[in-house]
């Protein structure tokens, strides 16, 4: 158990069975990073991840995914990335925001829950239960990844798991579309008749979900032997997951231990992560960019051990009191013989995870940090103004764009703080928002592309501390295009164009397209003037995947309307584009009849 060279990359965890396809996927997040829900869609595409994705073929994947795909993640905890990337603007139908379950607390379950199909095959279902956000840090976590399919009647024991995910609509700060929340049930609906593949040396699954109405959870702690692996946790806490152990064996960071009371400290034994514990990412690429080492823990895992049977559980919940008592949460229970998933599974001398700790010494009675208690403060601050509903109002000016954000409801920004907002796309353009009054922000010249729902919130305490999250706010006369041109920014050369078109039409190997545009006019075809394999390619597309055709039609035009945009566009594609448009047309008119 949880040896620390059996390496669960996200990415493969979340690719589809073999032959079969993504159709509904729903994800929760604590902490949210853009530019890392950018490589989901690559699973989904079965598209391999080494170092940066081409930038073309992740617009793609993104692009092909965004209607099946939701993620909800805590108000106030969308990082603000380093750089905004046109690609992000396809992440808009996905992301959610969350408000806070009650003042205190928070929205911290970390799952996937996917449906794929298959032509001629009954569904399959996964579910993913992890340690982590969904960010690019490089943590010790944990995961437990259930496969199944739907069998028989509705099962008691997937029941909370289903009211998590009916929940997850009725919780975001935005009221979602009818077919994402129609979508959201229906999986939900499906999961309470899943029958899950019980991993080895699993007899019992059970999952146990904190925070939600209508859902009672009662997982059992108690035991004779107990394991907390944790990166925070307090008094509260332990006493709630290793209940009357005279010497639990406790791994969480030092700050946390050493913040136990002296009562808590003496019956535990505690052990950190070695700072030298870390592994090369197992991908086999030379490329530094490719090679993650691990550093710090974020894995939440308890075992109890009683009557000679082992229960492991494994979620998102940290040993606090607000995790059991008021975040919503959740813990997937494993269940099974002592020998196999107990305590010593994972401490002996001979266990893989026992060789990347090192025990670690403490009293406790420390007292907390200043500096920490200031940047919760901070925190909370940041969530409080992310969990109020922005609008962005859009209107035109002359050739660019005018963007008004604004609220409602006047902004909690107490005295020693000021806050800022400023577009996602248009950095350093930051405008000062009054505190005690709703926002009134201004955004003027602001090119097609850049027109964004994402608002960048930045909050400073008079004594230096800063924090920025992203929001997403409901965006108000939505121009006509704005994706296309986003899309055609990105598709800037002729190469970039053929990839695209290759991925669109569905291609397994754009190569084909751009070595035969390379081999020049040896490799026209002489009905087209078009290299070979484009011709080809779009006659299949005409057949087998129309609507296709009907986003390249889109993209095609936005490049015809200006001479950077048709010298991007192949030789000989603007002699082909009018007669398939054309014999699209006609099929279309065929299929009606």
């Amino acid at each position: 158990m949880l040896a620390p060279d059996a390496r669960a990359v996200l990415l493969d965890q979340l690719r589809p069975p073999i032959g079969y396809r993504l159709d509904a996927a729903v994800a929760t997040t604590f902490t949210l990073d853009l530019a890392a829900a950018l490589v989901p869609p690559l699973a989904f595409a079965a598209i391999e991840l080494r170092g940066t994705p081409d930038p073309v073929t992740a617009l793609e994947a993104v692009r092909s995914c965004a209607d099946r795909v939701d993620v909800f993640c805590q108000a106030g905890q969308i990082a603000v990335p380093a750089q905004a990337s046109d690609l992000m603007a396809f992440l808009e139908p996905m992301v959610h925001e969350v408000r806070r379950p009650r003042p205190g607390h928070l929205f911290h379950p970390k799952i996937w829950v996917l449906r794929y199909t298959c032509d001629g095959e009954a569904p399959r279902h996964r579910l993913l239960c992890v340690t982590r956000n969904l960010t690019r840090e490089h943590s010790w976590d944990a995961v437990v990844r259930l496969d199944g399919a739907v069998t028989g009647g509705p099962k008691a024991a997937n029941r909370p798991l289903a009211q998590l995910l009916r929940a997850l609509p009725w919780l975001a700060i935005t009221s979602l579309p009818d077919a994402r929340v129609d979508r959201v049930m229906a999986l939900a609906d499906e999961v309470r008749h899943v029958v899950w593949e019980r991993p080895d040396c699993v007899d019992e699954i059970s999952f146990h979900v904190f925070g939600v109405t209508g859902v009672r959870p009662a997982p059992d702690f108690t035991g004779y032997r107990h394991l907390v692996v944790a990166p925070f946790l307090n008094d509260a806490g332990l006493d709630t997951v290793a209940p009357d152990s005279p010497n639990a064996a406790v791994v969480s960071r030092v700050d946390d231990l050493d913040r136990l009371s002296p009562d808590s400290a003496v019956r535990i034994t505690s052990y950190v992560v070695s700072a030298v514990a870390g592994l090369d990412d197992p991908s086999g690429s030379d490329d530094p960019a490719d090679q993650q080492i691990l550093a710090g823990l974020h894995a939440k895992l308890y075992v109890a051990e009683r009557n000679r049977r082992a229960h492991v559980f494994i979620g998102s919940a940290n040993a606090t009191d607000a995790a059991f008592g008021g975040n919503v949460e959740i813990l997937v229970e494993l269940v099974g013989g002592a020998t196999k998933l107990g305590v010593g599974t994972f401490l002996a001398d001979d266990a893989p995870f026992r060789a990347i700790l090192e025990e670690y010494d403490t009293s406790g009675g420390a007292e907390p940090d200043a500096a920490d208690e200031a940047q919760r403060v901070l925190d909370d601050i940041v969530r409080d103004l992310a969990c109020i509903s922005y609008t962005a109002t859009v209107n035109i000016s002359d050739d660019d764009y005018r963007v008004a954000v604004s609220t409602q409801a006047a902004l909690p920004i107490p005295a020693g703080y000021d806050a800022t907002a400023e577009l996602l796309t248009r950095a350093g353009e930051a405008r000062q928002l009054t505190p005690n009054e709703p926002a009134d922000a201004h955004y003027v010249g602001v090119p097609l592309a850049d027109v964004t729902p994402f608002v960048v919130l930045r909050v400073r305490s008079w004594e230096g501390l800063r924090r920025g999250t992203v929001v997403r706010a409901v965006l108000v006369n939505d121009p006509a295009g704005r994706l296309d041109e986003v899309l055609a920014r990105q598709v800037d050369t002729p190469e970039k164009f053929l990839r695209f078109l290759a991925l669109l039409l569905g291609l397994a190997n754009p190569a084909l397209l751009l070595n035969g545009r390379r081999h020049g006019d040896r490799a026209r075809n002489s009905r087209t003037g078009v290299a070979p394999g484009v011709f080809e390619l779009v006659l299949r597309a005409l057949a087998d995947r129309p609507d296709a055709l009907a986003d390249l039609d889109r993209l095609v035009r936005r490049l015809q309307a200006t001479d950077t945009g048709r010298r991007v566009l192949p030789d000989g594609f603007d002699t082909l584009w009018p007669t398939v448009v054309e014999a699209h047309r006609r099929l279309k008119e065929l299929r009606l009849r």
